[in-house]
């Protein structure tokens, strides 16, 4: 059943089908296994369900599977897998590469997949932290003989690219007053961008605190702390007086939510994990909040009359929450907004009617959604955007222009499904860029990627945040193509290029040229003198010759013009005098009343 577009398989579908061993769902656009989604393959051995949307697993969704041995979930959305999932299921083979795993427990999970043989975990965004201790024990535990898939981290920033076995306990799990770098700075009102790079990414003092936007545990999407704009604290450092103020405007605050003053006159409302569905239920609407988090809620939707009354925006964070649509025009009322976090959702198209009126943001940040399609101007809505976060989406290409008016100092691309990225109209609008991730996409290292080869080496190093690794062809599987050259990526684009460059650049130099350059796409333009005079003089021949055919052409065809104008006047007077002759001799030469007959064939006119 793959490439069928299949959204949702309703429970009890099945039923009947007990003699099925084998079940292929891969390729479809599925979101979610329920309780019963497999209830009658009594008799399943291999399920094959990568490249869809699978976000949701309910706890007994494999509980009928009592004889399943082979799992395959790749390349879909899966952050966590919930307790007892593989309870009473014989798993022997797993394949869960590609998601959004940031940890994965022993207690309730790990253990109950003794048989393992062969488990597969690359690409997922592994959160090297204590939580990742008994993952790490587990897989050194496991039978020498099975095949295990490379862990490796993604956070914090200190262990970024590290194996998970070249780990120790002290890198997992360092002393609790040791400052952790990855966890990103809260925003302030206040202070505004300067000009040129960005500062130094500011450093919190080690301690969790629920007004930290950004912070993965409770307000805002964990992420490199150097991806983070440099501002200081401002309701985390407020003062004890200072908190749990009632609003200004002496109404309570919505539901069960709590309301913090911000130095000045704004309040930071945080209504995260609070149960929420719709922004409608946030009752009643306080007009001041300059910071709205509400991560980690049940919110579907996000309409233009949401934001009416939060004009005064600065900070808005709608993270892992269940967003598909988000209307028209939502926040055209949002002139002040500088911090969108939209990270953890269901996000599948970015339009430019989407960020309407964003005219002030500078950090958006829609990673871990199913993004495949930007439409053409997209962030063009949005001209003083500097940080831009699209990493682990579905992309596979980015429209022409998409970047232009825009000056991104940081973008991440990384874990998206880019086979290459064209210089020309892409890349080439990236001019303020100071760091880009661009990493986990299935690179195709030939011929077309040169160009962009070439734009990765003009950056250098520090701009490019990791290595990029060959997927095809077979021959520079997982090799860094920043590393080959470029004739041995293309080498009929190298056998084309005339000998005589060569001889010439190295009769100039004393050297030959080498390494990227000789056979680069953006050097072939360069020709010798020796080639381009006889190309020239060829043409100069040509455009010659063609003149004077045209010419002989045009003076045929007026000849024989004329002698057809020659011939018609020849054979009107033949038929004239055939007529005079035949009038004379039928009619006599007079008239009935006996006055002469007049013929003037010789001025062509006949008359009386």
């Amino acid at each position: 059943m793959e490439n069928n577009g299949l959204h949702e398989i309703v429970p009890g579908a099945f039923l009947g089908l007990q003699l099925v061993k084998r079940l292929h769902i891969n390729n479809n656009k599925i979101k979610s296994f329920r309780k019963q989604t497999f209830l009658g393959l009594d008799d399943l051995e291999y399920l094959q369900a990568d490249f869809n949307l699978l976000r949701d697993i309910d706890p007994g969704a494999f509980q009928d599977l009592n004889k399943l041995e082979v799992l395959i979930l790749n390349d879909n959305l899966i952050s966590t897998l919930p307790a007892n999932v593989f309870q009473y299921v014989p798993i022997t083979h797993l394949d869960l590469r590609g998601n959004r795993l940031k940890t994965l427990p022993y207690e309730e999970v790990l253990e109950q997949i003794p048989g393992i043989a062969e488990i597969l975990l690359e690409d997922n965004p592994w959160d090297c932290t204590c939580d990742l201790l008994s993952l790490k024990e587990w897989l050194e535990n496991i039978p020498k003989n099975a095949l295990i898939g490379r862990v490796v981290c993604e956070a914090p920033t200190r262990l970024q690219g590290k194996d998970l076995n070249e780990t120790t306990e002290q890198d997992l799990c360092p002393l609790k007053n040791r400052v952790d770098s990855s966890l990103p700075a809260p925003p302030a009102q206040e202070e505004t961008f300067a000009p040129g790079p960005l500062p130094t990414p500011f450093k919190t003092n080690g301690q969790e605190d629920h007004a930290t936007p950004g912070s993965a545990p409770n307000g805002g999407t964990k992420i490199p702390g150097n991806w983070q704009i440099k501002i200081r604290p401002t309701a985390a450092i407020a003062t004890g007086s200072a908190r749990n103020k009632p609003p200004a405007n002496g109404l309570p605050c919505p539901g069960s939510c709590s309301c913090d003053h911000i130095p000045g006159s704004g309040l930071k409302m945080n209504c995260n994990n609070r149960n929420v569905s719709s922004l409608a239920d946030l009752k009643p609407k306080l007009s001041n909040v300059q910071e709205l988090f509400l991560r980690d809620n049940k919110i579907h939707s996000i309409r233009k009359s949401h934001f009416v009354d939060y004009k005064n925006l600065i900070l808005l964070d709608l993270g892992n929450n269940n967003i598909a649509t988000i209307e028209n025009n939502t926040f055209k009322n949002l002139l002040d907004l500088r911090w969108l976090y939209m990270d953890s959702n269901y996000l599948d198209t970015l339009s430019r009617e989407k960020f309407a009126g964003l005219q002030n943001l500078e950090y958006l940040n829609v990673e871990y959604n199913a993004i495949q399609l930007i439409l053409p101007g997209t962030f063009n809505a949005m001209p003083k955007l500097r940080i831009l976060i699209l990493n682990n989406n579905l992309l596979r290409s980015l429209p022409v222009d998409v970047f232009a008016g825009v000056s991104l100092s940081k973008l991440s691309l990384h874990n998206n499904y880019f086979m290459y990225l064209p210089v020309a109209g892409v890349l080439d609008q990236l001019t303020s860029i100071i760091q880009i991730d661009l990493h986990g996409n299935p690179w195709e290292c030939s011929c077309t990627i040169v160009p962009f080869k070439q734009w990765a080496e003009r950056l250098g190093s520090e701009v490019l945040m990791s290595d990029l690794k060959c997927e095809t062809p077979v021959n520079f599987f997982r090799k860094d193509f920043m590393l080959l050259s470029n004739d041995e990526i293309c080498p009929q684009l190298y056998a084309r290029i005339s000998p005589t460059l060569t001889s010439h650049s190295k009769n100039s130099t004393g050297l030959a040229e080498t390494g990227t350059h000789s056979n680069s796409y953006l050097d072939t333009s360069r020709v010798s003198i020796s080639v381009l005079v006889p190309g020239l003089l060829l043409v100069f021949v040509t455009s010659a010759f063609t003149v004077v055919g045209m010419l002989v052409f045009i003076l045929r065809n007026r000849k024989r013009s004329k002698r057809r104008d020659a011939n018609s006047s020849a054979s009107e007077i033949n038929s004239l005098q055939t007529v005079c002759d035949s009038s004379y001799w039928h009619n006599g030469p007079y008239n009935a009343d006996g006055a002469h007959r007049v013929y003037d064939c010789g001025s062509h006119s006949l008359s009386d």
